[in-house]
């Protein structure tokens, strides 16, 4: 059982409600106690003889069973082929239980169904997802340093990338590459040909490093490492989509294995 708080209120909640509960169960002693004293003082008028306390009364009392020798008492007058029938009620843990559980259902609707003071499932899940969720990028937030060459990620599938991604290429590359990525000073970077390498490893290397010698800067001192990697799953994301003017194929043709 998990029992972490996410805020201070949640942990005085739960210690209020386990405070309340070993409050009633002290409540049920005394009251017992109580019950068990006026039964003797009673029992002390009427002459009567009270069975001490014990683990055997306190069973029977609790499974309601008819001793044997008692049996005659509750004994019905059918006969089925020799075969007589007893008139026993049900244990009254089991009606004390029952009771708790229409109790407990009415309390439940109440709170779920009429007050809405509880979440429901549904609205349970979205609020955690939301908390995951803001974990995650705090996390990659923290983390966003920590990215280079070889622990860049392929995430071409993650819509949120690709509009960074997107941002950062409409702001910083379009100058050379073109709006589409045609190509114009630069190469082409829709199709299958690259002069440094076509995996997200070797186009992350490109961005961070530059190629000085073709008049390409070195990023890594103008975006953070985890802008370098959303730009690059933009890039490789825009790979066949083949926009008018484009450029002339330039480089190596890449391997149809490598990731691209």
């Amino acid at each position: 059982m998990n029992l972490s708080f996410k805020t201070g209120d949640e942990l005085i909640l739960f210690l209020v409600l386990v405070t309340l509960v070993i409050f009633a169960i002290v409540i049920l002693f005394v009251v017992f106690g109580i019950f068990r004293a006026l039964k003797q003082i009673d029992a002390e008028r009427s002459g009567k003889i009270v069975e001490a306390f014990s683990f055997d009364t306190w069973w029977k009392s609790l499974t309601g069973a008819v001793p044997l020798e008692k049996e005659e008492v509750i004994l019905l007058n059918h006969n089925y082929d020799g075969i007589r029938e007893l008139d026993n009620h049900l244990p009254p843990w089991w009606k004390y239980l029952f009771y708790a559980t229409i109790v407990f259902a009415i309390v439940y609707m109440l709170d779920y169904h009429v007050w809405y003071s509880s979440p429901l499932q549904e609205e349970e899940y979205q609020q955690e997802v939301t908390v995951a969720q803001k974990q995650i990028e705090e996390y990659q937030a923290k983390n966003a340093n920590s990215i280079d060459e070889k622990t860049v990620k392929l995430l071409v599938t993650d819509a949120k990338v690709l509009a960074k991604g997107k941002e950062i290429f409409t702001g910083k590359c379009v100058a050379c590459h073109g709006a589409l990525g045609e190509g114009g000073v630069g190469p082409n970077l829709t199709d299958e040909y690259w002069l440094h390498g076509g995996t997200i490893n070797d186009v992350f290397k490109t961005i961070k490093n530059g190629v000085p010698e073709k008049g390409m800067i070195a990023w890594k001192a103008t975006l953070k490492p985890n802008e370098m990697q959303d730009v690059s799953n933009y890039i490789l994301s825009i790979a066949g989509t083949n926009p008018p003017n484009g450029k002339a194929p330039q480089g190596v043709k890449a391997d149809s294995t490598a990731t691209k």
